[in-house]
């Protein structure tokens, strides 16, 4: 019979460090290469730029980022007149526009954020998660209150600012380039025309208005030098476009990205919901539990002593001389079904939630499991007796789940149950002496743990090579920090 397998505090910890990391890089490495692949600075490193949507891409940003601005002012501008039709009172909130702009700048900052980050999807920078605490509009006087306070919503206003300089020099760049391209067509348009011998006379016969750009006046034959301009400045302004549109995205991007502290708070919130969810979904199956053990349960003992009552009277009608040979084996079957769905619901509602897990502690309740159980098993328990609830439910449905699993898909014949706390977190270890080579990809039991034990801050992966044995790991930590909560911020 083999061993249990051992491990050292500093190995286990080497274990937990490489399962947590080699769970989690495969799913964020691809997304993130994926979001580089498409921004503006990864296009502009690749030799076919110009023949992707990168060029095109970044004029569309360079005409919204001035649009978006002057939409947003000279809308709000229209409202203020339009609220009124007092000349004198338009003058009045005139010379107070500076005044109101500063009250209503946080929102007109946050709607600017979510309008910036739609153009920094159209360049690439996609996935720009809010920075906002997440808040119900109603009442909207702690909604709008929370908005002034939050440093999110002045880097809304600080990149409306800096998008509103950029949309200016935008502008000017855009002319220059409108400017510039026009008259390399017009250079090329007329001196095509003067290389053809065609009739110029309605276009002009002063030689300056070919060589008003040029140093040297401009001959005929040299039609083929504003054509090379012409497409020469396409491709300038291609990249430059590109490297101006991708600057501009990355100062708006840092604007509006959350801090660390941010996506800290914003995980702990969300963590914490979670746990609330899994506290109420808990406290639903203890009420499942009880209504089953006091109502199904009692009403199928009843009916099991009616059948043996049923079975009795037939005994009596027997000694009579009735022949009850087929209503006995109706009620010995109906009363043997019954006995084994009276058991299986005791083994359903003593794998929902035991009693002795709220009674008794974790320890009390794997020892149960163990006895239970259809095969030997060995438990070392070292940790306390008396855990927070949320991780006693949490690492005994970890352990039940796994000894079920074994029970139904090894040929183990041998079961170890391992509790302990290492590094201020619960450590659950399940392993069987089976053939091994599980997958757990291939069913929901892995999800379904996976689950359980997020809300908490806590992983489970599973070894199992080929030929055994297999070790499921549950780890729970002990201490977890509470988010602030929105009347401290308020």
């Amino acid at each position: 019979m083999p061993h249990r397998p051992t491990h050292s505090p500093l190995r286990l910890g080497l274990v937990l460090n490489r399962r947590v990391t080699s769970r989690v890089t495969p799913t964020l490495e691809p997304e993130a290469k994926n979001r580089m692949n498409q921004s503006m600075w990864r296009l502009l490193r690749s030799p076919w730029y110009l023949v992707t949507a990168g060029p095109w891409a970044a004029i569309m940003g360079m005409v919204l980022q001035p649009l978006i601005f002057f939409v947003a002012f000279f809308g709000f501008l229209t409202l203020l007149t339009l609220s009124t039709n007092s000349s004198v009172r338009i003058s009045l909130e005139l010379l107070l526009l500076p005044a109101i702009c500063l009250i209503f700048l946080p929102i007109l900052g946050l709607w600017f954020g979510y309008v910036e980050r739609g153009r920094l999807w159209m360049l690439g920078f996609r996935d720009i998660p809010s920075a906002h605490v997440a808040l119900p509009l109603r009442p909207f006087t702690v909604w709008l209150k929370t908005r002034y306070k939050e440093p999110a919503s002045w880097r809304n206003v600080l990149a409306m600012v800096a998008s509103a300089m950029f949309g200016i020099a935008t502008m000017i760049v855009l002319f220059l380039e409108a400017a510039t391209l026009f008259i390399t067509v017009m250079l090329w348009t007329v001196t095509g025309a003067l290389h053809q011998d065609i009739d110029t006379e309605s276009l002009s016969q002063d030689p300056l208005v070919i060589s008003w750009m040029a140093k040297r006046p401009l001959h005929a034959d040299e039609w083929w030098i504003p054509a090379l301009a012409f497409f020469g400045c396409l491709i300038l302004f291609a990249y430059f476009n590109g490297l101006y549109s991708a600057i501009t995205a990355t100062v708006s991007k840092a604007l509006l990205s959350p801090r660390p502290e941010e996506i800290e708070r914003q995980v702990h919130q969300l963590t914490f919901s979670r746990a609330r969810i899994l506290d109420n979904f808990e406290s639903e199956r203890r009420r499942i539990e009880r209504d089953l053990h006091d109502g199904v349960q009692q009403e199928l003992v009843n009916l099991n002593l009616r059948l043996g009552m049923a079975e009795f009277e037939l005994q009596m009608l027997e000694g009579q001389g009735v022949d009850i040979t087929s209503a006995r084996e109706q009620v010995v079957r109906a009363q043997e079904q019954m006995t084994h769905a009276l058991q299986t619901l005791r083994n359903t509602v003593r794998g929902i939630y035991p009693a002795v897990l709220e009674d008794h502690g974790l320890r009390a309740a794997l020892e149960e499991l163990a006895n239970n159980c259809m095969l030997p098993v060995h438990l070392h328990y070292t940790a306390a007796d008396q855990l927070p609830n949320d991780i006693q439910r949490t690492a005994y449905y970890v352990a039940n789940e796994a000894v079920t699993n074994a029970l139904k898909h090894s040929t183990a014949n041998t079961l170890w149950i391992s509790a302990s706390v290492m590094d201020g977190a619960l450590t659950v270890e399940i392993t069987d002496n089976g053939q091994g080579g599980a997958d757990m990809s291939k069913g929901t039991g892995m999800s379904g743990l996976n689950e359980r034990v997020q809300p908490l801050g806590g992983s489970v992966w599973v070894e199992s090579p080929v030929g055994g044995p297999t070790t499921l790991y549950g780890r729970l930590p002990l201490s977890s920090q509470s988010p602030d909560s929105i009347d401290a911020a308020t």
